[in-house]
């Protein structure tokens, strides 16, 4: 590694595979679904507040001002035998009414208290299962942030090793062309190998420089997803893996059980199921009574005192059941069951569909996860024969026995290895991470 990668490498920020799961469980999409949780939480609160009982204070205070005034009627004469006189004779009347004010003070309580009323009881178990579903969605929001976590990690890590494996390259090309140059000036070598040696030489330096934009966008990606600035360098710190890492530690029929018991989004489909179920019951609720108790206390008078202050006076306290029930709605009830029965079916399908992806998912994971295990055994092979193809054509090219071309391809194709069985063992994480999602066992089946 010459100074500049080292000095790279230093600068950067190192974080482990652990931080990574850690830090991906506060990604945005993680904190947006656990908002999502939050607000299904507070309207069950909201759905149980309807049942309990519900008090409510009044307090006023009035006055009343009426002005004085005449009032000019009038009466019919009667005669003495107390017959009106005719023809008729009438007489005009005077009253007069003084100016009147008066103060009205009230105070009350009024307490209500549902009794039985099946579409709320309905509507709170249905906010309890869409609060449970929303968990669901939420834990399954964490598992796809946590895989794309780690599926970021190993890009950054896989384009520092073969940046890594590129400068190497560039290294054993520096050294292999000023030895075709030292073997020209001794006359052992020719022009030509000098000027190809250097040729390659300028081309690694140029693979190294590509690779080193490759590992900032894996660095970019990365700090994206952890909400990190951008801008900060990160270094993916070496896994602790096994050179032999193990074979998959359940079958498919153990992975099809385990991801039926872990999966969030099958709880989450579950719960729609249930919430549905309620809804259908909460919207046929129309054609049940319902049936609810008032009690009500009030004080009343014109004086103030009397009535905010002595409570031994004026008091008065009523209570009543009441009885509703709707005998006739327009077939309103009627319908809007018949819709709730219709989402009822559609989340049960949705249900069965998820359950489908969700064995087909388990399936291709396990199959993906013993593939590139094969692939691992193949690409080691491989690395071990190309170093040792390497040893060789450099031992001939010593002798004079072979050109610059050989030992060029020798030096591409241990690269090559190198970079695929890099690349391959990432491969082989990452796919076990995603068997772990898929039987929603990745983090240790961590839930919000």
């Amino acid at each position: 590694m010459n100074a500049l990668v080292l000095s790279a490498v230093l600068a950067a920020t190192p974080i482990t595979l652990q931080q990574v799961r850690e830090e991906s469980r506060n990604n945005l999409q993680a904190l947006l679904s656990e908002l999502d949780r939050v607000r299904a939480s507070e309207q069950k609160r909201v759905s149980a507040g309807a049942l309990l009982p519900q008090v409510q204070l009044q307090a006023q205070a009035g006055r009343t001002i009426q002005q004085s005034y005449r009032d000019l009627g009038t009466v019919v004469v009667l005669g003495p035998d107390g017959i009106p006189l005719q023809p008729l004779q009438y007489r005009q009347a005077v009253t007069d009414f003084p100016a009147y004010a008066a103060n009205r003070f009230q105070l009350g309580a009024t307490l209500n208290q549902v009794i039985f009323d099946l579409a709320k009881f309905q509507t709170l178990a249905q906010s309890g299962h869409l609060e449970a579903a929303a968990r669901g969605t939420a834990a399954e929001q964490m598992l796809a942030s946590e895989f794309e976590a780690v599926r970021r990690f190993y890009a950054l890590w896989t384009a520092q090793k073969q940046l890594l494996v590129l400068q190497a390259t560039a290294d054993r090309s520096k050294e292999f062309a000023d030895r075709a140059e030292a073997l020209f000036e001794a006359g052992r070598g020719t022009k030509g190998d000098s000027l190809a040696a250097v040729v390659n030489l300028g081309t690694d330096r140029i693979n190294v420089e590509k690779q080193r934009a490759v590992v900032s966008q894996a660095q970019i990606d990365l700090a994206s997803w952890l909400s990190r600035p951008e801008g900060q360098e990160l270094d993916a710190v070496d896994p602790a893996l096994p050179d032999t890492p193990p074979p998959p530690s359940v079958n498919l029929d153990q992975a099809l059980e385990l991801a039926r018991t872990n999966r969030p989004v099958l709880v989450q489909w579950g719960q729609q199921v249930f919430a549905a179920k309620s809804f259908e019951t909460s919207q046929a609720a129309g054609w049940a009574p319902r049936i609810n108790f008032q009690l009500q206390w009030l004080r009343s008078g014109p004086e103030a005192d009397t009535v905010f202050t002595d409570f031994g006076r004026q008091s008065a306290i009523s209570g009543g059941i009441a009885l509703n029930w709707d005998l006739f709605n327009g077939f309103q009830t009627d319908a809007q069951t018949k819709q709730a029965r219709a989402q009822l079916a559609q989340a049960r399908l949705n249900l069965a569909q998820n359950e489908r992806d969700v064995e087909g998912q388990v399936k291709v994971a396990l199959d993906s996860l013993g593939a590139q295990l094969r692939a691992l055994e193949v690409a080691q092979q491989n690395r071990v024969t190309a170093t040792q193809n390497l040893d060789y054509a450099q031992e001939r090219f010593k002798a004079g026995a072979s050109s610059t071309l050989e030992v060029r391809d020798a030096q591409l194709k241990l690269a090559q290895a190198y970079q695929t069985l890099i690349q391959t063992r990432s491969d082989a994480e990452v796919a076990r991470a995603g068997l772990d999602k898929a039987m929603g066992t990745l983090g240790n089946g961590a839930t919000p």
